[in-house]
């Protein structure tokens, strides 16, 4: 691969090679170019793209949809929540996708897409980020955003699964000193991050910003609001009160729980890979639980990521550490 002038090469976790190019980190590609993706996601007119896009560490179960990348064609009727499987291709599928050079299947996937992507919204085609999207056809982004210290811990175990050195796991201190400093695939976390902020202020009908701290605290509200928001909303309660009908939004909760995820057969026993890249569909559920972080960093460590965070945060308007806890 020919470097452009404003690209920088890193070696991430002591053994994969990632690329800087226009300020975020990338995997060095193993076919083609890293606008390939940019190919793969373009949507075509009259096709539909609703994306769920993530920077908020690899162990939180995102089942609320299925995970087709390239979704079978539905049968007639509406089907039950409880028939609706994730696709054996597992969780990040696109990720993968481009990694391997299989980019081509994506663009003959049906009119309705659903995928999920670590790209940074500037990376993202023009048919996607330009406005309004519903003249081409309803594109609906939702990010997921969690909290800096739970991301570190969830970062950490994730790549110490995946990055298997010779000289054994990273230590937390490294991952701490990698994420600060913004070196690690698809980061800088905070850009990354507030790219995706700024645009669910500008284009709110279009880019949902959603904390998985409120998912977990919350979970039937943040429910509904994204329900609403994908125009799939829960018919109103018998008073009229427009609350949504609770047996809807609690089947839905159960069918995209983490404990329930964890436990499907082609979640303990399934794989993603090849050419090398191989991995068990378990690494992506650990915990998902909110404060886990305390069990592993120091209070220096804490320290440092807050500040860090509060200086990249200052006067956007954001949060993100709502759950911040003293030792």
């Amino acid at each position: 691969m020919n470097k452009s002038p404003t690209e920088k090469e890193e070696l991430f976790w002591d053994t994969a090679e990632i690329h800087e190019i226009d300020g975020f980190w990338y995997y060095a590609e193993r076919n083609g170019t890293h606008g390939g993706l940019q190919v793969a996601i373009r949507v075509p007119k009259r096709r539909r793209l609703s994306g769920i896009l993530s920077q908020n560490g690899h162990d939180v179960a995102q089942g609320a949809l299925p995970h087709h990348p390239s979704p079978p064609r539905p049968r007639r009727g509406r089907r039950h929540l409880d028939e609706e499987e994730p696709a054996p291709s597992g969780p990040h599928a696109l990720e993968f996708s481009f990694l391997l050079g299989r980019v081509q299947h994506l663009l003959l996937s049906p009119r309705r897409r659903l995928m999920h992507t670590h790209l940074p919204y500037s990376y993202l085609p023009e048919e996607v980020t330009r406005s309004p999207a519903a003249a081409a056809g309803c594109r609906k982004l939702v990010y997921l955003a969690r909290n800096p210290k739970d991301t570190v811990v969830s970062m950490w175990h994730f790549y110490n699964q995946v990055h298997k050195g010779s000289a054994g796991p990273l230590s937390v201190e490294r991952a701490v000193e990698s994420f600060c400093s913004g070196v690690m695939p698809w980061g800088p976390f905070y850009e990354h991050v507030l790219g995706y902020w700024e645009e669910s202020k500008k284009r709110p009908d279009e880019v949902l910003f959603l904390k998985y701290e409120e998912l977990c605290g919350e979970p039937k509200e943040q429910v509904r609001k994204l329900a609403s928001f994908l125009g799939r909303s829960f018919p109103s309660t018998t008073d009229g009160s427009g609350g949504g009908d609770d047996d809807e939004v609690e089947k839905v909760l159960w069918r995209s729980s983490f404990g329930r995820l964890k436990e499907l057969e082609v979640n303990k026993y399934g794989a993603v890979g090849e050419q090398g890249l191989h991995l068990s569909h378990t690494i992506y559920f650990r915990k998902g639980t909110v404060g886990d972080w305390k069990n592993y960093l120091t209070s220096d460590m804490a320290r440092c990521i807050d500040q860090v965070t509060q200086n990249k945060l200052l006067g956007t308007g954001l949060s993100l550490d709502d759950f911040l806890f003293s030792f």
